[in-house]
């Protein structure tokens, strides 16, 4: 249960990702710095699994994760899908996570679907698992997971996306705090009695800066342009944070 939509322009790319979770999960821990086969990386945790599913390299690789939940689940025990983002996340380009996607025991994984970006390219890497088959492809801005409805809740967001003029940053704030009318539950930033949409990231790579926005609780109360900046994590070479916790 998640929006995903993205930018994308010649000095790198803008992401923004509104994580839908179960009322009773534990709360995720704000971004945090990883040191993984010499190379620094910021994400958010999970603590459930330990895992992550969206996450900033100083390489200026992205990944972010999709539950596929109308994918079939392989029989017996699975590693939690943050895991999998996890150990990919230190790749430096999306051709070696692709590299590393090939090698994977996609088996041992509950389906999903793994986007990737990178500064120099100007599309979307797809890596998709249906718990049959794996599917390598691109994609466009913006793409939706759902485990209730997703035919009617892609097509609510996605008719919402085309509507908005979405050309700056603070038109995409917007789209992912939107709210359908009578079905919050259709809605970019998502409510339901069970689940609602628990955090909004985004992350933003232009130059040599590269950053992670991390906004805590439902977009529709917590996000603007000045909370956004100020829960802000910087990654340059030399990791540091602009808000430690």
């Amino acid at each position: 249960m998640c929006s995903v939509s993205w930018c994308l322009d010649t000095s790198g790319y803008q992401l923004f990702f509104n994580r839908d979770e179960q009322k009773t999960r534990e709360p995720a821990l704000v971004p945090q710095s990883f040191f993984q086969q010499q190379t620094h990386v910021l994400m958010p945790i999970d603590p459930v699994g330990n895992g992550s599913w969206i996450s900033l390299n100083e390489h200026g690789v992205s990944l972010c994760l999709l539950n596929n939940y109308q994918g079939q689940k392989p029989e017996g025990p699975l590693i939690s899908r943050g895991q999998l983002l996890k150990s990919l996340s230190s790749e430096s380009s999306i051709a070696n996570v692709e590299a590393q996607f090939s090698q994977l025991a996609l088996d041992r994984f509950a389906p999903f679907i793994l986007l990737a970006f990178e500064r120099s390219n100007n599309q979307v890497r797809a890596f998709e698992w249906d718990g049959k088959h794996a599917n390598v492809g691109y994609v466009t801005s913006p793409q939706f997971s759902s485990a209730v409805t997703l035919e009617k809740a892609s097509a609510y967001r996605q008719s919402t996306y085309d509507k908005a003029p979405i050309k700056n940053t603070d038109a995409y704030l917007a789209f992912h705090s939107n709210h359908h009318p009578e079905q919050p539950h259709l809605s970019v930033c998502m409510h339901r009695e069970d689940a609602d949409t628990v955090s909004f990231t985004r992350i933003h790579v232009s130059g040599d800066r590269m950053e992670m926005s991390y906004v805590p609780g439902s977009p529709c109360t917590h996000l603007s342009p000045a909370t956004l900046a100020a829960l802000t994590y910087v990654l340059p070479k030399t990791f540091s944070l602009v808000h430690e916790y």
